[in-house]
């Protein structure tokens, strides 16, 4: 710096922070705690060196190796360059092949060539969740089987009550099956006379179910009759009911 330079410019202040020497910047003990610190941070680094894996650290020469270039010493490249190649350009007559190596993929696993691993659910089964939710579907189900038993009782009722008045009619004086007709209500008549006619009645030697009776008794209906207790409805013949009724079940209807 010469001395027409101001003391006040940049330069002269630049010049005199080179000049300050380390012990005015910071204290004694201030300088032992850096060092300290320094010392500190070097034996953890070189305790991490030394205790690294096998594993780790052919991991990291093996990262090391495929991001930095083929060097001029490789066989390789010596051979491609004696044959007029050029860093940089493409292989090839017309240059137009490959600038790059091609990548490696290597393979970590101990799974077998074209194996894929199978990627583990992340998703945490709530049991509680999954008991409600089958609680629902149960509860969902119960209710809508006990609908269509309702459904079935009332429509077997439905069509006992029309096939006791169609037989009337017929002059018939009892059904052709006991459970054709509306079962009478056994009212102000003694234990001892209910009694007698249980006794007196036939046991049944199958037991039907709603359905099935309802499916019986539907038949008898449309056949003998040709009613259909969904239509409402009696028609001429077989052929008319067959041509102008849906079905004959609730479902067709």
């Amino acid at each position: 710096m010469s001395d027409d330079d101001d003391y006040m410019s940049d330069k002269f202040l630049v010049e005199t922070e080179k000049c300050t020497p380390p012990s005015l910047v910071f204290k004694k003990s201030e300088q032992r705690e850096i060092e300290l610190l320094k010392r500190k941070v070097a034996a953890e680094e070189k305790m991490r060196e030394k205790n690294k894996s096998a594993k780790a650290i052919e991991q990291e020469r093996r990262e090391e190796g495929l991001a930095s270039a083929i060097a001029s010493s490789n066989k390789g490249f010596k051979m491609l360059m004696k044959m007029g190649y050029k860093p940089g350009q493409g292989i090839g007559k017309t240059e137009s092949g490959r600038t790059e190596p091609i990548p490696v993929d290597l393979k970590t696993n101990r799974l077998g060539l074209g194996k894929s691993e199978k990627r583990k659910s992340t998703k945490s089964i709530n049991p509680t969740a999954k008991l409600e939710t089958l609680k629902t579907e149960d509860f969902r189900n119960r209710i809508s089987t006990k609908k269509s038993e309702q459904l079935t009782v009332g429509d077997l009722l439905k069509s006992q009550k029309v096939c006791e008045v169609l037989d009337v009619k017929e002059n018939l004086s009892e059904p052709k099956e006991t459970w054709f007709w509306p079962e009478v209500k056994k009212e102000n008549k003694s234990d001892e006379e209910v009694e007698a006619e249980e006794d007196d009645e036939e046991p049944e030697e199958t037991v039907l179910l709603t359905s099935e009776k309802l499916e019986i008794i539907t038949k008898y209906l449309r056949d003998k009759y040709f009613y259909c207790i969904w239509c409402g409805a009696t028609y001429g013949n077989d052929e008319d009911l067959k041509d102008n009724c849906p079905g004959s079940t609730r479902d067709s209807h």
